[in-house]
């Protein structure tokens, strides 16, 4: 899974690096994130983009997930699953900007052939089969492994301790935060992912429910910190995808088409596509860290999320609010200080008149008077 990474990590820099700064059509909100971030970063980034808290918050909307697989080869001999995401902007230019979304390949345990790692297949399927996977009957074994066995059987709950050693030590691959825990690749279009792969279903959200670009990055960060430690069988690059293409499924009721390689999801040549062992989904995964499970955990820190973007929202316009209240205070007051002017000069001209009037009916009492005092 590892070459798939760094080759469109590799291809994709070279390419930014020798041409033109970003495009007019591509989507502003991403001008001051690195075009190879994860989840954590990017909604850190959103969070201090003035713009898309502006224009963007609530405006650019998932509207296709592609399912995609790494055909078996020398490069990519685990067949790497991961999703393509298509962003749109629901108004204004209506930009658009793709995602590959990614769990990070962090395994230390290295097979020296098919043979072994098809035998750790198999010792799953056998647990499996034997109803024993959420048990760890080791605990009384060497002190490294009893070690191991207590850090990590409460989030493996597997009983083989071969399983449990891959996720014992957390890789950073170049370029990553250290404590990164998935991986998201921002492309201007799907002709720059460099490997090659299938897509085994599509799924069309413009007739559903809109799912935002921060929602979706919120499912993400979900499902990433549901299960941090990587784990070949249980929690590996098939899980991730398939968690957060089921849990969209759940929450919006999309249109889904399969295509002719759907069956490959969650499998492996070494296991026979479509076969009972999947990897990273149904009994492979337990009820802790189910896609039931991360759509609940989603869910329920919705109405905090909602009030963070409102707050930043609201901070990023409090000058312009203040400036507007000081100006409409500013207006009040010249129209107050008017109003009284224009009452004073009414009072006084008011005055004036009475004045006059009094004058002309003092001048008529007194002209008969004068009158006889002539005669």
């Amino acid at each position: 899974m590892v070459p798939f990474l760094w080759l469109s990590q590799l291809v994709h820099s070279i390419f930014r690096f020798f041409m033109p700064p970003r495009r007019p059509d591509e989507m502003r909100v991403f001008s001051k994130v690195k075009d190879i971030t994860n989840t954590s970063s990017l909604l850190s980034s959103l969070k201090e983009n003035h713009h898309f808290l502006d224009h963007g918050l609530g405006n650019i909307l998932v509207t296709e997930v592609e399912y995609c697989k790494c055909p078996f080869s020398q490069d990519s001999p685990g067949e790497h699953e991961f999703l393509l995401v298509t962003l749109k902007e629901s108004g204004r230019a209506r930009r658009m900007a793709y995602l590959v979304v990614d769990r990070l390949n962090d395994d230390t345990k290295k097979y020296r052939g098919d043979d072994e790692l098809r035998a750790d297949l198999a010792k799953h399927q056998s647990e499996e089969m034997n109803g024993i996977e959420e048990t760890d009957s080791n605990s009384s074994s060497s002190s490294s492994t009893s070690e191991s066995s207590t850090t990590h059987a409460s989030a493996w709950h597997t009983s083989s301790r071969t399983h449990r050693s891959i996720a014992k030590v957390k890789l950073a691959i170049k370029g990553d935060p250290p404590d990164a825990l998935d991986r998201l690749i921002i492309l201007p279009n799907k002709r720059d992912i460099a490997a090659q792969f299938d897509v085994l279903m599509t799924m069309d959200l413009t007739q559903s429910q809109k799912v935002t670009l921060e929602r979706f990055t919120h499912l993400l960060r979900t499902t990433s910190r549901n299960t941090p430690q990587y784990h070949l069988i249980f929690a590996q690059c098939y899980w991730y995808a398939y968690t957060i293409w089921r849990v969209l499924e759940m929450a919006t009721q999309p249109r889904v088409y399969p295509h002719s390689l759907a069956k490959r999801q969650c499998s492996h040549r070494l296991t026979g596509y479509g076969n009972r062992l999947v990897l990273g989904k149904g009994k492979s995964v337990n009820a802790a860290r189910s896609p039931e499970t991360v759509k609940a955990q989603w869910e329920s820190e919705k109405v905090t999320e909602d009030e963070e973007w409102a707050e930043l929202k609201r901070a990023l316009h409090a000058p312009e609010l203040a400036a507007e209240e000081r100006r409409r205070e500013a207006e009040e007051g010249r129209l107050q200080a008017e109003d009284a002017h224009r009452k004073t000069e009414d009072a006084l001209r008011e005055s004036q008149a009475r004045e006059r009037e009094l004058q002309r009916k003092l001048e008529v009492f007194e002209r008969p008077n004068r009158s006889a005092n002539a005669v």
